[in-house]
């Protein structure tokens, strides 16, 4: 049976949904695992007592701090640095893991020969009720409609076509991809990079539960308060994401797509934006309404959406 490293980056978590957490990966079925954690919170250290109380049937071990918090693109990027296993599966702090979840995944990996597996995810409250069974079969957006060994690099440059919770790869794979790309998550990056490098793998079950809540939930408005914050902050990153990307993995024969839209993005061009809807369907509206805005206008309409979340 071959090692799992499950990596588990923590920061000044609640304590309650991280004993959750910690549980449902002491339930894995697969034996072979040990859970890598590190703290990347240098003010409030997470106590350690609750992973000798929680993780009684799997191995452990707490990589050593850092004086500086890493933030946690090089937070994941240390622990995957610090894996000796076959396989990684990254881990958050405040989710629920199926039981079946590193079994059925470290098997799709060797059926279909890729170097990364996503799976579909549940979508649970503060309370860890259950609200929505599969994000894929209720999602109307296409950035949720993909397959197994398809080509999901374009679509993936301007939103990850998985979260990281979701993701099994093979680690060999993974410290390839280092040092992870400063313009984007670690999720968005090594799925670009498993798209051209080995082809990545969908599993069509709910093996994670997504928590949203309160502090957790994220959207493309957080932090933005105007056009400029807009561009500097959503914008001008996925261009400079594609750009490394082109550089460190040069021939993928779609990037010339990916760099017309992402200009099309900066330049505010409304026809190709409508063109290319389909590569980024959940902020095309967006962009075609500021576009056409003045800076007022795009002002007035972020500050209604902020107060209508």
């Amino acid at each position: 049976m071959k090692k799992v490293d499950v990596l588990m980056s923590v920061y000044n978590p609640d304590m309650n949904y991280l004993k959750e957490q910690l549980i449902s990966l002491n339930n894995q079925t697969y034996e072979n695992m040990e859970i890598l954690i590190f703290d990347d919170c240098i003010t409030n250290r997470c106590v350690q007592l609750i992973f000798e109380e929680c993780l009684t049937k799997k191995k452990y071990r707490i990589l050593p701090y850092q004086e500086e918090n890493l933030g946690y693109v090089k937070a994941f990027e240390n622990l995957v640095n610090q894996a000796n296993g076959t396989y990684i599966a990254f881990c958050d702090q405040d989710d629920i893991w199926d039981t079946e979840k590193i079994r059925k995944c470290v098997e799709c990996l060797e059926k279909d020969k890729t170097v990364l597996v996503a799976t579909d995810r549940k979508l649970i409250d503060e309370n860890s009720n259950v609200y929505c069974e599969s994000v894929r079969h209720s999602s109307k957006t296409i950035g949720e409609k993909w397959n197994t060994k398809e080509d999901i690099g374009v679509r993936n440059f301007f939103q990850a076509c998985a979260p990281g919770m979701c993701l099994v790869m093979r680690t060999d794979f993974a410290k390839s991809a280092i040092p992870f790309s400063k313009y984007t998550g670690h999720d968005k990056w090594l799925l670009a990079c498993a798209n051209v490098g080995g082809g990545v793998s969908f599993l069509d079950e709910p093996l994670s539960w997504y928590r949203r809540y309160g502090k957790n939930v994220s959207g493309v408005l957080v932090g933005i308060e105007s056009r400029r914050d807009y561009e500097k902050q959503r914008v001008i990153p996925h261009l400079k994401l594609i750009r490394e990307f082109d550089r460190r993995h040069p021939g993928y024969p779609k990037i010339g797509l990916a760099y017309r839209i992402a200009y099309a993005r900066k330049c505010h061009k409304v026809l190709e934006l409508i063109k290319y809807r389909k590569y980024i369907p959940t902020i095309y509206k967006f962009e075609v309404v500021i576009a056409v805005l003045p800076q007022w206008g795009t002002k007035l309409i972020i500050k209604i959406l902020h107060r209508m979340k």
